[in-house]
């Protein structure tokens, strides 16, 4: 047991320091296949290093094509996304519960998005968003009533510069329908 002890370790005890580091195999920091990680650390920590690309072209183009359409195609959906839940499904809310004093007097029964593009590659989000409000329901309401909730709400949501096709309510059923598309 005692000649188990004595066996020196295969391997250095002692950790790393300035005066027993090993010299640098790689002092361009060039690696040796694309990907790799050079040996010194200094070139990532000063935002210098790339693994796709060591000489620093990150931005891959192409010569024809529509790939840089494509690639600013995240930012134009999340823009239009938040266009529509940030302002004008908020927009809605808000002259709904001003016409019916709070948000229980109605229900969210339908809200349909679809995106589609057009020849020239332009892209739009066509919607449809149904209400349903049971004081609406009836054949003694007048014209001109109905009228005017439906053009107090197309006029609350105009101001966002969204194409609305139809704001329309329908008293067979209490729905209110607005359709366009942005």
């Amino acid at each position: 047991m005692a000649d188990v002890e004595e066996r020196n370790p295969p391997y250095n005890q002692n950790p790393l320091g300035p005066e027993n580091q090993p010299a640098l195999k790689d002092e361009k920091m060039m690696p040796v296949r694309d990907g790799d990680v050079p040996m010194n650390a200094e070139g990532i920590t000063a935002g210098e290093y790339d693994a796709l690309s060591p000489y620093g072209d990150g931005d891959i183009k192409f010569e024809s094509g529509n790939w840089s359409q494509i690639m600013g195609l995240p930012q134009l959906v999340q823009q239009k996304v938040q266009q529509l839940t940030n302002t004008f499904v908020p927009l809605i809310e808000v002259a709904m519960i001003e016409l019916m004093g709070d948000s229980k007097s109605y229900k969210r029964t339908m809200g349909s998005c679809a995106p589609s593009f057009d020849q020239q590659g332009n892209m739009s989000i066509g919607f449809t968003f149904q209400y349903t409000v049971n004081s609406w329901v009836g054949q003694d309401i007048s014209q001109e009533a109905i009228q005017h909730d439906s053009v107090y709400v197309l006029e609350r949501i105009k101001p966002t510069g969204v194409n609305i096709s139809k704001t329309e309510i329908d008293t067979s059923d209490g729905v209110l329908t607005i359709q366009g598309s942005l």
